[in-house]
Formats: structure tokens, C-alpha cells, sequence
């Protein structure tokens, strides 16, 4: 029992250490009480299995708890941590829990998942179903919609109660944030979260090319109107630049871009600013952004690639 606490209190962390401890010269002590008559060999080999073994069990916790807080992120974590910045930490604001699911979402590529859907097993094809269904994006309903049309009706069915799901959590968030946005409409951040709503259900491809256009108007005033309360705050006017460029209002667009580059320079901001000229055909520009980004360590695997190819014009 005392050799028991003493593991657990070692799993428990830094403060539980010294009753651990504790623990384990107390089962020294009574290893070697329980062993009087016995050889001193036999007592000094008892005594020190039990202390010995847990002792580096403790210190192989420790060693691990030191290295996962110094070591640098490497592998498939290394380029998300830039990412996982803008989510709140414990002394900030609770984030909302729509954003933190979109961003994990994000994280997941939907083609092992194609894979899954085109093969040709139902029951694969309804496990893949189920997995899109935890997704809102536009290559997740794309790929429902495809299900639509396999031989097998149960995965049909399944596909369609996916996509019945998708649309209902979606419009949902537009409710929810409409309601918040009712007991406070002057907020500029419920203002913003409404904005965002109406854009994740535009993007996901669920309504139409006349509804999806209503939406991302929607989304636009909203937008408007929270740059109106709070002027110079960054993320309205960076997603009213990624609305008025789903709009095909490329230079208005130009012009948020540019003042959210000149004020904070960030990778998001290079991107719409890439996009802008990419669209105007304006590959000297799109380039000397490119290898501003790179040189400044902001560039992502677009960036880098534009900062040393460009098209043919």
C-alpha cells in the first residue's frame, strides 16, 4: 500500500512529491522490519528494490514533464502553434466554443475521408459518412453529396441525415449569435461572431448561389457596422476584406487589405493581400509580398512557393 501511494503521488505532480517520498521510505522501513531474520543481503536487495525502482519511476516523470515544457514543437504540431496563438488561454476570454470546433476542424484533411466514402464497402462508406458529418466545410458537403448517389441505401440515408445535420448546426450558429447580437447590438465582437456565421454557412456550400450571396451581404453589414463601433480593430476589417473578395469586389478589398497590412503585418494579411493580386494579375506585387512574408518568417507553403515562381503573364 505505501508503494502504491507512493506511484500515485508521483503521477499527481510536483506538489504530491514529498508525500511520495515519504511514502516510499515507509515502505523501505517496513521491507526492512518484515526482514530481520533474514540474510543482510537479502534485507539490503529488499530495501533496495523498493526504493530504488519508484525513485526512478519519479525521476523519469519529472524528466518527462521538464522536456515536454522545453522542448521546441517539432513534427506534425510544429506549424499549428502560430495558429493555436489566437485561441484564448486560461487569464483570457473564453473563446467560443464554434470557433475552436472550426479550428480543429481545420486541422483535419477531408481526403483520407474521400477515400473512405469512394470505397467499396458500405459499412467503410457509412463510417466515412459519419465522419464528414462533424465537419461544416464546403469538401465535406461535396463529398456527402456524393454519398447521395451510392449503390447502397442505408449510406444514402446516412449521407442525407449528414447533411440534414450540417445545415441545422450552421443555421443554428446564425440563430445564436443573432439572439446575442438582439441583447446587445451595439457590441462590435457579437457583431463580428454573427458576421462569421452567416460566412461558415455561405462557404459551406449548403444554399445555393442566391442564397450564398444574401448571406455574405449579411455578413458584409455586419462587418460594416462593427467597424463602425471600434474603427481600428483588425479582425472586422480583415474579414470584411475576405467578404468583399467572395463578392468579387477585389479593390475594395485592396484597400482593407492594405490599411490591416500597414497596421499589424501577419500571415492572414499576406494571404488576402496574395489573393487580391493574384486576381488583378499583378505578379510583380504578388511576389515582392511573397518574399517580404518569407524574409519576415510569416509564409506559408503558398507564399514560399510564390516567392520564387511566377506565372507567365
Amino acid at each position: 500500500m505505501a508503494e502504491l501511494a507512493a506511484v500515485v503521488g508521483a503521477l499527481l505532480g510536483p506538489r504530491a512529491w514529498p508525500p511520495a517520498l515519504a511514502a516510499h521510505l515507509a515502505a523501505v522501513w517496513l521491507v526492512d522490519r518484515s526482514r530481520r531474520d533474514d540474510r543482510r543481503d537479502a534485507r539490503f536487495l529488499g530495501a533496495a528494490l523498493v526504493l530504488a525502482l519508484p525513485g526512478l519511476a519519479l525521476v523519469g516523470v519529472s524528466a518527462i514533464r521538464v522536456w515536454q515544457r522545453r522542448a521546441p514543437p517539432s513534427g506534425l504540431y510544429a506549424g499549428v502553434h502560430s495558429e493555436m496563438s489566437e485561441l484564448p488561454g486560461p487569464d483570457q476570454t473564453p473563446e467560443p466554443v464554434d470557433r475552436v470546433f472550426d479550428w480543429l476542424q481545420a486541422q483535419v484533411s477531408v481526403q483520407p475521408v474521400a477515400d473512405l466514402i469512394r470505397s467499396a464497402d458500405p459499412r467503410t462508406q457509412r463510417w466515412g459518412v459519419g465522419l464528414l458529418a462533424r465537419r461544416g466545410d464546403a469538401a465535406s458537403v461535396e463529398l456527402l453529396r456524393e454519398a447521395l448517389q451510392a449503390p447502397d441505401r442505408d449510406t444514402q440515408i446516412a449521407a442525407s441525415g449528414a447533411l440534414q445535420r450540417i445545415e441545422e448546426r450552421l443555421v443554428g450558429r446564425i440563430g445564436q449569435t443573432q439572439e446575442a447580437l438582439r441583447l446587445d447590438p451595439d457590441s462590435a465582437e457579437r457583431l463580428l461572431a454573427f458576421g462569421d456565421a452567416c460566412v461558415a454557412y455561405q462557404a459551406s456550400g449548403m444554399p445555393d448561389a442566391v442564397m450564398g450571396r444574401h448571406w455574405l451581404g449579411e455578413a458584409e453589414a455586419a462587418y460594416r457596422r462593427a467597424r463602425a463601433r471600434r474603427p481600428d480593430w483588425l479582425p472586422a476589417a480583415r474579414a470584411l476584406a475576405r467578404v468583399l473578395l467572395a463578392l468579387e469586389r477585389v479593390d475594395e478589398a485592396e484597400v482593407l487589405a492594405a490599411e490591416a497590412h500597414a497596421a499589424e503585418p501577419s500571415a492572414e494579411v499576406d494571404l488576402l493581400l496574395s489573393e487580391v493580386f493574384f486576381r488583378q494579375r499583378r505578379w510583380r506585387d504578388l511576389r515582392a509580398l511573397s518574399r517580404d512574408a518569407v524574409t519576415a518568417g510569416r509564409a506559408d507553403e503558398t507564399l514560399r512557393w510564390w516567392a520564387g515562381e511566377e506565372p507567365v503573364a
